[in-house]
Parts: C-alpha cells; sequence; structure tokens
C-alpha cells in the first residue's frame, strides 16, 4: 500500500515538474482571445481616419468604371457619326462635352486618391507605433526562460523588417486592395445595367480571378511564415557575432560565421520560392483572364448586337466595365506578395504579444508588504531549467538567509550558487519546495515590487549605451524621474564613491556624460564592474544579491569596493557568491555548495577549524608572499620609465596610420550618387550576377508581356471597327477572327506571365541569400574600431542585415519584371501610335511626361523620406535589441517601464517626422494618378477633332488612344511602386558602401607577409608604444611602453583598472595600430604581417567568456584551421577541468548551450573558452583575466593547466588575482599607461613598492 502511494507522489511530482517548466518555457494558458489583427492596436482616432481614408478609396475606385460610360457613349457617338446619323457639329459637341467629364472626373479622382493616401499613410504609422511598444512590452514582460531560446537578433528583424512590411501592407497594400474591391463593384453594376445576359456570361471569368486569387494568396502564407521563422534563426546568428565581434575577430572565425549563417538561411529559400510560383501562377492568370474576357464579350456581344438586343456603345461599355473589373481583381496581385510576407509576419508578431508569461514585471497583483527586511527561506527546493529538464541544478535545497546579515555561497563552478540568486530574482521558479520572505512566498509577492527591493550585481557587468550618469541612474528605476536634478547628480556621485569609480570617472574628459559604447567598450572591466556596482548601491536596496561583484577589479580597487560593499551591506540582507575566498570571510554565514547541495555552512573561524571543503578551498587559494631570492631579470628588458606629468602624454599624432576615411560618415555627394537608380540596378546586378542568365530570359519574357498591350490595341480598334460593319455576316466574321486573336493572345500571355513571374521569383530568393550573406560577410570584415562608432552598434548593423537585403525586392524580380513590363507597353505604344497616326500620337505622348514627372518627384520625395526613417528605425532597433540583450539586468533593475518609455520617445520623433512628408509626397501621387484622365480627355478632344474632319478612321484613333493612354497609365502604375523604389535605392547605398569600404586593419588584405605559426618563436617586442582609442583620442591609454619578452616566457601585466593592460593586448591582437611606436613578432613589426595568418598565432581567453548558440562541438571548433579531432578536443576539455562537467550532460559535446551559452554558468563557460583556446595550438597565448570567473577547485586546476600550457609557448597574462602570476618570469606593473615596475615576484616583493602593496592588500589580514 505505501508503495503504491509513493508512486502516486512521485508521478504528482513528475507531473507538476512538467507543469512548471512547460509554463516557462510556453507561457501560461491563454486569459483571454489574443489580437487577431494588427487593427487591433488602432485608437478610436485611427479607427476614424481609417473610415475615412476607406471611403475615399471606394469613391476612388468607384470613379474608374464611370470612363467605361463615357467611353461606350463615345464609341457610339463616333459609330454615328460613322455612319452619317450625325453631324459633325453634333459629334464635335459630343467630344467638348464628354471631356469636360473626364476633367470633372479627374478633380475628383485627385481627391480621393490624396484623402485615401494621407488617411493610410498616417494611421499605418500611429498602428505599426503602437505595435512596436506593444511587441516590445510583450517581449522584455516575459519571464527570463523565454530569452533561453530567443536571439535579439530575432527581435531587431520583427521589429524592424516584419513591422516595416506590415506597415506597407496597411500603407500601400489596403488602399490598393479597397480602390479595386470598388473599381471591381462599381463595374459590375454598370456591366449589369447596360445588359445583364453580357454580363452573368462574363462573369465566369472573374470567379476564375477570385478563386486564382483565393488558392494564390492562402498557399504562400504558410510557406512564406515557415521562410520568415528560418531567417529570424539566422538574425540571432548574426547578432551574437556582431555583439562579440572580438572574440570573432581574435579567433579569425569570420568565415566560418557566415557560412553558419548562409546555412542558417538556405532552409528558408525552398518555402519562399514555393510561394513565389505559386504567386507567378496567380499573376499569370489576372493577366491572361481579361484577354480571355475581351474576346468573349466581343464575341457574345456581336451576336447580340445583331440581334438587337445591344447597341454598339452598350456592348463597348459592357465589355470595358467587365474587363476593368478583372483588372481590379488583377491589382491585386503585385501586391500579394507584401500581402502574403505581412500576414505572415504579423502571426508571428501577435504569437508573441498573446503568449502570458508566468513572471510578468507588467501586472500589479500579488502582495507589497511594508519591508522586505526579513529571513529568505529556502524550503526543500529542486530547480530544473526549462531548456534542459533533464538535469536537476538544485536538490532538496534547504538554506535560511538571515536578514540584516551577510551569507556567502561558495563551492565549484556549476554547483547552483547563481541558480539561488536567480530564484530569489523569481528568473525561475523551483520545480518542488518554496521560497519564502518572511511570512510570505515569494510566489505571492507582486514582482515589480520584489525585485524592486533588491539589487543585483552579476559577474559579466553590463552597461548600456548611453552616458556614465544615465547608466547609474537607472538603478533608481522609475524613481529618477521625481528627483530633483541637483540631488540626483549628488546621489549619483556618491554611490560612484562608494563604488571607487568617481576618480576614474573624473579623469575623463567628459566626466559622468561620457558615453559607455556599446555594452561599455569604451570603458575596462574593473570600470564596468565598478559602474554596475554604483548602480546597485544607489537606492539603497533592502536586499543586496553580489554575484562575482569585484571579479574584475584590480587589487586596490577591490579592497576599497569591498569595504565600500561591507558598509553597504550593514543593515540589509546581503547574498555574495564569490571564488575569491578573501573577500567573503568576514560573511555571517559561508555556506559550501557542491553539485546544487549544501556541504558545509558556518563562520570563517568555525569552518577552517572544521578543516573541511571550505578549508581545502582557502589552502588552494592561499598565495605565497615571502621574499625568497630568484634569478634576475633577463638583461634584454627595458628598464620601466616613470610616470611622467599629466599634459605630457598626448602623442604626436592623434591618427591611426592609415585610418580608413569611410568610418566616418560618407560625404553628401557620394550617397546622393549611390542612392540613385544606376547605382541600385548595378548592385542589384552584381549579386545576381550568377543567375544573369535566367535574368536575361525573364527580362525578354518581360518586354513580349509589356509588348501584348499595345499589340492588343490593334485587336481592339478592329473589333470597335467590325462593330459597325455591315451586313451582319460581315460583322460576324470580322468579330469572330479578332475574338479569336484575343483568345490566343491570352493563352500566350498567360505562358510568358506565369514563366517570367518563376524565374524572377527564383532570382529573388537568390539575390536577397546573397545579400544578405555578402552583407554579414563586409560586416565581419571590418576592424574593430568600425564598431567602436554609435552608428555602427550591435542593434544597428542587425537592423541593416534584416532590412536591406530584403528592401532590394523593390526593384527586383516581380517588381522588376512589372516594371520592365511597364516600360515595354509605353516605348512599343508609341512607336505603334507614330507608325499608324503621328498628329495624336505626339499629343498624347507629350503627356507621358506629365504622368512620369509627378511619380519621379513623389519618388524623389520618398527616397529623403524613407533615409530620415531608416535612421530613426536603425535607432529605435538598437535600443530595443540592447534592452533584449541585456534582459537580465533590465529585469532586475526593473527598467521595463523605462525602456519603453525612452523607446516611446525614439519612435514618436519618427512618427511626427513622417506627418509632413506624407503631406508631400500624396501631393504629388494623387497628382499622377488624375492627370491620366486628363490626359485622356485631351486624347478623346484632340482625335476626335481628327475624326470630325476625316483625316483619321477610327481605327486609327483607337489604336493610338488604346496604345498611348494605356502608357500614360503604366507610367502612373510605376510609381505605384515608388515606395518600395525609394527603399530598394536606400538599400542599395547602404549596401555599397559597406561593400566598398576598405577597413584599415583588413583581414582580406594578403600583401603581408604571411606568418606560419608553426615555425614562431613567440618573441615579443614593444618599442617606445603609445596609443589612444579613436573616439577619445585626447586621452592616451598607453604611453612610450617598451617591453621585451623572451620566448616561451610567461609576462604578466597587473595594475589598476584602466592602466592600459588589456589595451596592450589589444595592439597586440591588433584589433587597433599603436599611434606611435612599434610591435613587433619574431623581429617583424605586425602591421607588416598578414592580418589572418597572424592573429591564427594567437591565442586569447578574455575577461568575458564568449560562447554561441550551437553545441559544445561546435563551439569548440570555432576558431580552429581545420576539423580537430575528439581526442583533441577532449584532452583540451580535460586540461580546461571542464570535462567532467561536459560528460555529465544527457547529449555530451552535443549539448546544445542557447543563445550566447546561457546554458551554462559563468565559470563553465569560461572554463570552455580556455578549452577552445588551448585547441588552437598557438607560439602565443594571451590571457585577459582568464581565471577570474573560476572558483577555487577549478582556478587551481586550470591555472596548472595554463601553466603546462605556457611551457611551450609565450604567453601574456592580465590578471588581477596576483596568486594566478606569482610564478610568471617577469610581472610588469602598469600605472597610467606607463610600466613603473618590472620583475618577478620575489624582486618585486623585495624592492616593497606598488606591487608589494598590492599583494599585502589582496592577501588581507
Amino acid at each position: 500500500m505505501a508503495s503504491v502511494r509513493e508512486g502516486n507522489i512521485d508521478e504528482k511530482h513528475i507531473d507538476q515538474r512538467d507543469r512548471i517548466l512547460d509554463h516557462q518555457l510556453n507561457g501560461l494558458p491563454p486569459s483571454g482571445p489574443k489580437p487577431r489583427t494588427v487593427f487591433s492596436f488602432a485608437t478610436p482616432l485611427d479607427l476614424a481616419i481609417i473610415a475615412v481614408s476607406c471611403l475615399a478609396a471606394i469613391v476612388a475606385g468607384g470613379l474608374n468604371p464611370l470612363l467605361t460610360v463615357l467611353y461606350g457613349q463615345l464609341v457610339g457617338s463616333m459609330n454615328a457619326f460613322q455612319n452619317g446619323t450625325i453631324s459633325g457639329t453634333t459629334f464635335k459637341a459630343d467630344i467638348a462635352r464628354f471631356t469636360l467629364y473626364y476633367v470633372y472626373l479627374g478633380i475628383g479622382l485627385f481627391v480621393s486618391v490624396y484623402i485615401t493616401t494621407v488617411g493610410f499613410y498616417y494611421t499605418g504609422e500611429r498602428m505599426t507605433r503602437t505595435l512596436r511598444r506593444t511587441y516590445l512590452r510583450a517581449i522584455i514582460g516575459q519571464n527570463i526562460a523565454f530569452f533561453d531560446t530567443l536571439g535579439a537578433g530575432e527581435l531587431t528583424t520583427r521589429i524592424t523588417a516584419d513591422i516595416t512590411q506590415i506597415q506597407e501592407a496597411i500603407t500601400g497594400n489596403l488602399s490598393v486592395s479597397l480602390t479595386a474591391a470598388a473599381t471591381f463593384v462599381s463595374a459590375y453594376v454598370i456591366a449589369f445595367v447596360e445588359y445583364w445576359k453580357l454580363a452573368l456570361i462574363l462573369t465566369s471569368t472573374v470567379v476564375v480571378l477570385t478563386v486564382t486569387g483565393a488558392v494564390g494568396v492562402a498557399l504562400p502564407v504558410k510557406w512564406t511564415k515557415q521562410s520568415l521563422a528560418l531567417e529570424s534563426r539566422s538574425a540571432t546568428v548574426a547578432e551574437e557575432a556582431i555583439s562579440a565581434i572580438t572574440h570573432v575577430t581574435a579567433c579569425g572565425i569570420q568565415e566560418k560565421l557566415v557560412q553558419r549563417y548562409d546555412d542558417q538561411l538556405k532552409p528558408a529559400q525552398r518555402p519562399g520560392l514555393k510561394a513565389g510560383i505559386v504567386t507567378a501562377l496567380m499573376i499569370g492568370m489576372v493577366n491572361a483572364v481579361p484577354y480571355l474576357s475581351y474576346g468573349l464579350s466581343f464575341w457574345e456581344g456581336s451576336r447580340l448586337l445583331v440581334r438587337g438586343e445591344m447597341s454598339v456603345s452598350g456592348v463597348t461599355t459592357s465589355t470595358l466595365a467587365i474587363v476593368i473589373g478583372a483588372w481590379a481583381v488583377g491589382r491585386v496581385a503585385p501586391n500579394a506578395k507584401s500581402f502574403i510576407s505581412s500576414i505572415a509576419s504579423a502571426a508571428a508578431i501577435l504569437d508573441a504579444i498573446a503568449r502570458e508569461s508566468p513572471q510578468d514585471p507588467f501586472t500589479e497583483e500579488g502582495s507589497r508588504p511594508e519591508s522586505a527586511a526579513h529571513d529568505i527561506s529556502f524550503r526543500n527546493v529542486h530547480l530544473a531549467y526549462p531548456s534542459r529538464r533533464e538535469v536537476t541544478v538544485l536538490h532538496d535545497l534547504s538554506l535560511v538567509v538571515p536578514a540584516s546579515k551577510t551569507t556567502a555561497l561558495v563551492g565549484a563552478s556549476g554547483c547552483g550558487k547563481s541558480s539561488i540568486i536567480g530564484l530569489l530574482e523569481r528568473f525561475y521558479s523551483p520545480i518542488r519546495g518554496e521560497i519564502w520572505l518572511g511570512d510570505h512566498n515569494i510566489q505571492s509577492l507582486n514582482l515589480h515590487w520584489l525585485r524592486s527591493q533588491i539589487s543585483l550585481v552579476g559577474q559579466e557587468p553590463q552597461l548600456f549605451n548611453t552616458t556614465i550618469f544615465e547608466n547609474i541612474v537607472y538603478g533608481l528605476a522609475g524613481d529618477a524621474d521625481s528627483i530633483p536634478a541637483e540631488t540626483l547628480q549628488k546621489l549619483v556621485e556618491d554611490a560612484a564613491i562608494k563604488a571607487n569609480a568617481h576618480d576614474f570617472i573624473s579623469d575623463l574628459p567628459r566626466g559622468y556624460q561620457t558615453d559607455v559604447g556599446e555594452r561599455g567598450t569604451q570603458l575596462s572591466g574593473g570600470q564596468k564592474q565598478r559602474i554596475c556596482i554604483a548602480r546597485a548601491i544607489i537606492k539603497n536596496p533592502q536586499i543586496l544579491l553580489l554575484d562575482e561583484a569585484t571579479s574584475a577589479l584590480d587589487v586596490s580597487a577591490e579592497r576599497s569596493v569591498q569595504t565600500a560593499l561591507a558598509v553597504a551591506s550593514q543593515g540589509r540582507t546581503t547574498i555574495v557568491i564569490a571564488h575569491r575566498l578573501s573577500t567573503v570571510r568576514d560573511a555571517d554565514n559561508i555556506v559550501v555548495m557542491d553539485d546544487g547541495r549544501i556541504v558545509e555552512q558556518g563562520t570563517h573561524d568555525e569552518l577552517m577549524a572544521r578543516n573541511g571543503r571550505y578549508a581545502e578551498l582557502v589552502q588552494k587559494q592561499q598565495m605565497s608572499s615571502e621574499s625568497t631570492p630568484r634569478e634576475d631579470i633577463d638583461s634584454q628588458h627595458t628598464d620601466p620609465e616613470k610616470p611622467s606629468d599629466k599634459g605630457s602624454d598626448d602623442p604626436e599624432d592623434a591618427s591611426q596610420p592609415g585610418e580608413d576615411p569611410s568610418t566616418t560618415s560618407a560625404p553628401a555627394s557620394e550617397t546622393a550618387t549611390w542612392g540613385n537608380l544606376t547605382n541600385t540596378i548595378t548592385i542589384i546586378e552584381r549579386l545576381g550576377r550568377p543567375e544573369t542568365m535566367l535574368t536575361l530570359v525573364g527580362t525578354l519574357l518581360a518586354i513580349v508581356a509589356g509588348l501584348s498591350v499595345p499589340a492588343q490595341s490593334i485587336i481592339f480598334a478592329k473589333l470597335i471597327d467590325a462593330l459597325s460593319f455591315t451586313p451582319a455576316y460581315h460583322l460576324r466574321n470580322s468579330v469572330d477572327f479578332w475574338s479569336l486573336m484575343y483568345l490566343a493572345m491570352g493563352l500566350g500571355i498567360f505562358v510568358v506571365w506565369l514563366a517570367h513571374g518563376v524565374i524572377f521569383a527564383y532570382t529573388t530568393e537568390k539575390l536577397v541569400h546573397r545579400a544578405r550573406t555578402q552583407c554579414f560577410r563586409h560586416i565581419l570584415r571590418q576592424d574593430v574600431a568600425f564598431f567602436h562608432q554609435e552608428q555602427n552598434s550591435t542593434g544597428a548593423l542587425t537592423s541593416l542585415l534584416a532590412s536591406a537585403p530584403t528592401d532590394l525586392k523593390g526593384l527586383s524580380g516581380p517588381v522588376l519584371g512589372a516594371i520592365l513590363t511597364f516600360l515595354a507597353t509605353i516605348v512599343g505604344g508609341i512607336v505603334l501610335s507614330l507608325v499608324i497616326g503621328w498628329k495624336l500620337a505626339l499629343v498624347c505622348t507629350a503627356t507621358i511626361p506629365l504622368v512620369a514627372g509627378f511619380g519621379w518627384v513623389r519618388l524623389a520625395m520618398l527616397n529623403w523620406f524613407a533615409e530620415k526613417m531608416k535612421a530613426t528605425h536603425q535607432d529605435s532597433a538598437a535600443y530595443a535589441s540592447e534592452a533584449v540583450s541585456a534582459i537580465r539586468t533590465v529585469s532586475s533593475l526593473t527598467l521595463e517601464r523605462r525602456v519603453l518609455q525612452q523607446y516611446d520617445r525614439i519612435i514618436f520623433r519618427q512618427s511626427a517626422a513622417a506627418v509632413r512628408s506624407i503631406l508631400q509626397a500624396s501631393t504629388f501621387y494623387a497628382l499622377s494618378q488624375s492627370i491620366t484622365l486628363w490626359c485622356a480627355g485631351l486624347a478623346f478632344w484632340y482625335g476626335g477633332g481628327l475624326l470630325a474632319t476625316h483625316e483619321y478612321t477610327v481605327v486609327q484613333f483607337f489604336i493610338c488612344f488604346a496604345a498611348l493612354i494605356s502608357g500614360a497609365q503604366t507610367a502612373g502604375v510605376i510609381f505605384s511602386y515608388a515606395p518600395g523604389m525609394s527603399k530598394a535605392m536606400g538599400a542599395a547605398r547602404d549596401l555599397r558602401a559597406l561593400f566598398e569600404r576598405r577597413p584599415a586593419i583588413d583581414t582580406w588584405d594578403a600583401a603581408g607577409q604571411a606568418v606560419d605559426k608553426a615555425t614562431g618563436t613567440g618573441r615579443i617586442e614593444f618599442r617606445n608604444v603609445s596609443f589612444s582609442y579613436p573616439a577619445r583620442r585626447e586621452r592616451v591609454v598607453v604611453d612610450r611602453f617598451n617591453l621585451t619578452i623572451q620566448p616561451g616566457h610567461f609576462v604578466a601585466l597587473v595594475g589598476a583598472s584602466g592602466c592600459g593592460k588589456s589595451t596592450l593586448i589589444a595592439l597586440l591582437e591588433r584589433f587597433f595600430d599603436p599611434t606611435a611606436g612599434q610591435i613587433l613578432v619574431d623581429g617583424r613589426d605586425i602591421t607588416t604581417l598578414d592580418v589572418a595568418s597572424y592573429r591564427r598565432a594567437i591565442a586569447l581567453v578574455g575577461q568575458e567568456p564568449t560562447l554561441f548558440s550551437g553545441t559544445i562541438r561546435e563551439n569548440l571548433r570555432l576558431g580552429t584551421e581545420d576539423d580537430v579531432s575528439d581526442e583533441d578536443m577532449v584532452q583540451a576539455c580535460v586540461q580546461a577541468n571542464i570535462y567532467d562537467v561536459i560528460m555529465s550532460l544527457p547529449d555530451g559535446f552535443a549539448t546544445d548551450l542557447g543563445s550566447k551559452g546561457v546554458m551554462l554558468s559563468g565559470g563553465q563557460k569560461q572554463r570552455l573558452a580556455i578549452a577552445r583556446a588551448l585547441l588552437r595550438q598557438t607560439p602565443i597565448l594571451l590571457l585577459d583575466e582568464a581565471t577570474a570567473a573560476l572558483d577555487s577547485r577549478s582556478e587551481a586546476m586550470v591555472q596548472e593547466a595554463l601553466n603546462q600550457a605556457s611551457a611551450k609557448r609565450t604567453t601574456i597574462a592580465v590578471a588581477h588575482r596576483l596568486s594566478t602570476i606569482q610564478h610568471a618570469d617577469v610581472i610588469c606593473v602598469l600605472d597610467g599607461g606607463r610600466m613603473v615596475e618590472m620583475g618577478t615576484h620575489s624582486e618585486l616583493m623585495r624592492r616593497g613598492g606598488v606591487y608589494a602593496g598590492m599583494v599585502q592588500m589582496q592577501c588581507g589580514p
């Protein structure tokens, strides 16, 4: 009986575990209806404007079929004049009257089109602004598990390319569809009024079009959605690579990442091509059916005419009305692809918006106790992560964290220390057990309130791309808005002083207003960490969480900050995670963990007396500070220079040698040149060169399709003329023949449109795919200085990557085919008309430039407008991407509302600029549409006069009129593609600027001397090296630095944060070139070496480990020249003390690490990065705080592995933990970019200088 009961309990726990993990991974079951369409985000004002715009669109569409009534009556009048039924005077009066009607209709069309365009553009901008905001709110409101599988690149794609596509569907496609629907209804009403039998017969053609359209839209939606989902995965690869560009550059893995990106993109082509083929089939039917309608209508109409049931004008009006109705259905076809894409894009976005987070920071639900100063109790807590549910991270953990006391968590990396903090922040939920704050289960507390009581400083400092001042103010979250400016300034400075950051901030040229750059790239690791500490303590939290908070600090800074944190911890509940055990010896309770369980706890003295696990860790971390003699320093080392006074540190030349001028903005004249149509087509041709033959065939077919329009004008004119023939059999024979010609033309045109549509669908998929890959390749080609520029943030570049290749579709594929078709129609119509009747041809041709002129002005205005919008979209996308990339920091600081407020400000500026441009551009668009009617009126007036004087026949008139007015209308239709063309030109300019940019340090330049790492000795010389970063040239970071490092030596660089240690590493890696002096490796100036092969001879392990989405095996193989064997991987992992962790995972080396390696702890990520560096087998090894994130046991083992690895290679180590470098051959102490001491550990300790003082501070009492 007991076993049955235990089985039921286990089954209950399993069900509970799965339910909790599913909710974290997939969200809660929906509590209400989700938004079904983007119109759910329209305000009452938007809906009112849309209603007026819809009415205007219906009026605009309804006006077009009225022309068929005028046209039919004119044909009837001409027929009567030709048969002598009316006089020439009456005929001229009819012509004048009908011409005036054309003018009136043109005015009505101008007004209605203007209202339609302005209304839809305005509401489209407002609605998508709300959609962008709502989408970002939904994303940053999700629980952390959601982001384990979502990359920031996917968000950038959704919020830029996808929502822009939705906006285009609202602003352009919707108005076109409504106008087309109104035209269709109006045309059929006219046709049925004229003669219902003929209209009913011709309805069959419309049924064919409707069915074709329904199928042609429904099927591609699914395929396009699949394509977009696959493309979004590639965006994550891009975002990871760009955000970790220094690591990518150091490892030389640009081409491997490009290949990975390309592999992610390739599957997206197949569903995209399927959608294109079906769309081509639909467009072929849409263009063929009107010809079939003409043939059927005239054939049946001639019989009705002979029987006396219809008049000539009735046949003409009904025929033209039905065809216009059919064409109206066809007008949706060019927009079908945009519709399909926007529907698929909207579906993915609406799904994300509808996802209900199990941890919603925006909810007002939950308790808000008066104080958080209570004990924290973990009661039998079990934890598994949703993306790795088979691994239990915490096992039945029970722990009490006393209020107002300091509790330290220590233990090996991956033992569950950071998981405890994640649970307390409610980043994740336990699968069993409970966590209590006083008398409240934390799951019952309001999430925003809970996190507002907590300050967290993580082991990987996260800063935002703004000023130092703003970064510290973020610690106050929403409270900052209500604080007076002077008080706020004092709060910020006090926090910085406590965090030992005020002095270095004050030394910066702009002080607290200094921009830190993306992810804080303008600051050193220690400087970033101190700003994060200031941000954490500014709000005086009741609970303070320190996860390796001082790991990136130098000895002096660590001691100062540790003292400040000790003071800050008084009176508040503090949980400290530390690997440097000297920083937690004064904790009230030290908890030792192993494999998700507590193995020891007590005070430092109690645990040392117990001589257990903690004592063992302490002994491993003890540092020797004796001053035993050791051999003298190598005589070849240059004596260090004493630091000089401030003011003499400026190098002679502040510019980067060989710096590419294109690192700054392109000149306006070049921008204008690159933005023109010719260069756009040049870029498209260059990218589409492999498909040149297919493109030529498609172009030829497009021209044939275009020439069919003037060709059909001959058939149309012959049929109009045949309707006046007598006797009846002559009329019937002539009409039958020309109707058969329409049938043949319709079948031929179907084949032509289908073939050229399929060809262009294929070439477009290839073009966009190639453009994306090349864009990504050229981004990764750039030097590190390029990424330090404000306009080249990760968000801006991923936005460019997402939108620019897609925007090229505005002048490629189906659009290019349509434009070529329309141009062929215009040119063919002009040539044919000049041959048939040159007088009327010249008059009609003169109207085409007017239509084209207004359209071109509109295009130019849209181009200018698109440039302004692109910059704003990139700014907003960069901001959103940054927020999502740092989502744990945003969540812990409760910055969600502040992020939304700032995002609102950015996109509101965009909307305000849009309205002014819309009003101007819409005027010219409306003129380009209405002027066609005025031109048709002119043609009727002048051509009617020629008919009245018998100078022209009916056949001549209708050939010229049909061919040239169709050409004028086509000119107007061409510019309906103006928005897409404008974006394509902007995209082409941006891509060309990127493609033609030659970085100063170019990995593609093979002109330098090749480096063979197998023969390199690793001798390094710094000769009088000075350096200033391009963004802050006035500040000298390295000042006349001299050092010679012998092959195989281990050299350590130590000193305060910001003293130039990591900069020397960057210079050696050639991320930058010195502003003065030389760096030599094996006797050769590194600026004369081939960059790519030179970097292959160096391995770098940075202080912030960088991993990529993918498996452990894939991450290890990144950076190696050839595929390494499994044996080599195992050996490297064993050396780096990560092999046992890997093998404990269910999938071993095949374990997927998630975005940026989120599945591993900080220490585990660092050890994996070390293993990857060891696999490179290089003569030079650079360690920039390589063991900072490791626990004592792992550090000792990895340090031993690094010592063994260093035995055969030259090693330069940057370190704050002086215990890790005490056995170095040479220790260089830096201050202010200069060397102030140099020697072995023993020599420097005997000297009793700066280094000895640092050691004493780190060893403690």
